[in-house]
């Protein structure tokens, strides 16, 4: 199975910032923006990848729209992290 890893920072360029391990199984790409994100899951998907997880960033909101874009062909898997990190994560991820 072929699965990926979308992290969400304003600096970051999909064409530039993306690595594959074993053997193109497993992808990470970095993306500036929920738009670039659909774009890049449409693309995992037509490549084959199942399941593409998210970082936290995305929020359920993002994570939803990574569906739509993709048709609900592919496993959209959003990071969690406890409620009592709300402050911490908002603040991490709203500069991204």
């Amino acid at each position: 199975m072929k699965f990926a890893y979308l992290i969400l920072g304003s600096s970051f360029d999909p064409a530039r910032d993306r690595a594959s391990i074993g053997g193109g199984r497993a992808t990470i790409v970095g993306v500036p923006s929920i738009e670039a994100a659909c774009a890049v899951a449409r693309e995992l998907a037509d490549d084959g990848v199942a399941a593409i997880d998210v970082c936290g960033g995305f929020r359920e909101e993002g994570a939803r729209r990574l569906i739509e874009a993709t048709d609900g062909r592919v496993c959209i898997c959003p990071a969690h992290y406890l409620p009592e990190q709300e402050d911490l994560n908002r603040s991490l991820f709203s500069k991204s």
